[in-house]
């Protein structure tokens, strides 16, 4: 989440510690081979799919990697030996397997891109191969970027386990306005734009593609011509059209929901900047939200699920060979908080809305959350991101980021194994 949102230590009050930064000048004045993919990570390849697969799975994790994220990490690292052990022990072992890991960051262009703590492209989707930290128990053959076991023949040396947990682990320094659908779209080519060359080959015609979000934030994807991560010429506090630059931007401009005891408790309504009359308190107002969804109407600024769910279907003739999973904080409660502006300009008496943790700690979570942790674990509702999970049926996999990963990452394992098992071979590479 970076500087822009919630730090592990002040999870409800760090959202606008970026703001002191905004300050600035008054107002902000190759080749490919079952190895995995090699070659200059700037060009690109004509297409994003290459023969062959059959009887495979090609799987993409999806790591956040803002800020607060490494508890989450390191609980998603605990897992990956059940899960690859779960795929590798069924009556049909998956022997046949390419594993790639990118980050949510894909910048954030703008007038404040770096007091925001980002850069203006990100990641780009680029599969992330390093070991991380200290982490040596296994390495990918060089030049390789993703994981492949194909016919007996790996890139890897060491367990399999290991190599995977040692590259998962992506830290906490990606951008805080976190774009963990475009990410995907943007590493598969399922954007109308060729694959990033580092990704070359990853994704094969005949093999069923698994996809995983490890989350604790919503999708904040935007397309690349958005002022959303802009002052645009006006001051950061509450006169700003948009509202201050922070993560509550994304609820604003990414969901509608209905407000139960407004006016029109029946209306689908943006998140308000400000407190309406019926908010809850006077030092603190809350404002709780019932039945949101991603806004795809001309309201919202964020692009529309609906694209991304189309985009990756569009990768398979037959999209049932598509599996998704996603740990990500409930979509409800929804909770809008408004707390005292820290960092702006000009904002002396402001209340600053942000959303309360739809999990967490104790006394750190919206009134009516669920999940009440001990272990570091907290996320925001993910509205879009449950919406785009349930777009794929039966196929779709959710779970909670402060719960205990096992189960989830088994239901996932459980539908490769399904899906894989459904369909023909088709051959081998």
């Amino acid at each position: 989440m970076n500087l822009l949102t919630k730090s592990a230590a002040e999870p409800r009050r760090a959202s606008f510690a970026l703001m002191a930064g905004l300050a600035l000048a008054g107002a902000i004045g190759c080749s490919k081979n079952d190895t995995g993919g090699t070659g200059d990570q700037t060009s690109s390849v004509p297409a994003s799919e290459v023969p062959g697969g059959g009887g495979g799975v090609d799987i993409l994790f999806m790591i956040d990697n803002s800020s607060s994220m490494t508890s989450m990490q390191q609980k998603l690292v605990a897992q990956i030996p059940m899960f690859l052990t779960t795929l590798q022990s069924a009556a049909r072992p998956l022997s046949d397997f390419h594993i790639a890991v990118i980050s949510s960051d894909l910048g954030a262009p703008g007038d404040s891109t770096s007091s925001i703590g980002c850069t203006v492209d990100g990641d780009q989707g680029i599969f992330q191969s390093q070991p991380r930290g200290d982490c040596q128990a296994g390495t990918l053959a060089p030049g390789a970027t993703y994981i492949s076991n194909v016919g007996g023949v790996a890139n890897y040396t060491g367990q399999l386990t290991d190599v995977l947990a040692c590259i998962t682990p992506l830290g906490a320094n990606g951008c805080g306005f976190e774009h963990q659908l475009a990410s995907v779209a943007r590493a598969l080519g399922a954007d109308g734009q060729p694959a990033p060359a580092a990704n070359a080959g990853f994704l094969r015609r005949d093999a069923e593609l698994a996809i995983f979000l490890l989350t604790n934030e919503d999708d904040c994807s935007a397309p690349a011509d958005t002022t959303l991560y802009s002052l645009n010429g006006h001051p950061q506090n509450l006169s700003n059209p948009l509202g201050p630059i922070a993560n509550y931007r994304c609820n604003e401009f990414g969901h509608l929901c209905r407000d139960p005891a407004g006016a029109n408790p029946g209306a689908l309504i943006m998140p308000p900047l400000n407190p309406p009359a019926d908010a809850q308190g006077s030092g603190t107002p809350t404002l709780g939200l019932v039945d949101c969804e991603s806004n795809d109407t001309s309201s919202g600024m964020l692009t529309p699920i609906s694209k991304f769910v189309a985009e990756i279907k569009a990768l398979k003739a037959d999209p049932s060979r598509i599996t998704v999973g996603a740990l990500v904080a409930p979509a409800t409660p929804y909770t809008v908080e408004w707390t005292p502006a820290a960092g702006g300009n000009d904002d002396a008496g402001e209340l600053w809305p942000q959303i309360e943790h739809s999990c967490g700690a104790q006394g750190d979570v919206a009134p009516l959350a669920a999940d009440v942790t001990t272990d570091g674990s907290f996320g925001d509702p993910a509205v879009r991101i449950t919406q785009w999970v349930q777009a794929f049926g039966d196929n779709g996999v959710l779970g909670s980021i402060c719960d205990d990963y096992g189960l989830t990452m088994g239901s996932m394992a459980g539908k490769v194994l399904a899906n894989r098992g459904a369909a023909p071979d088709a051959g081998t590479d």
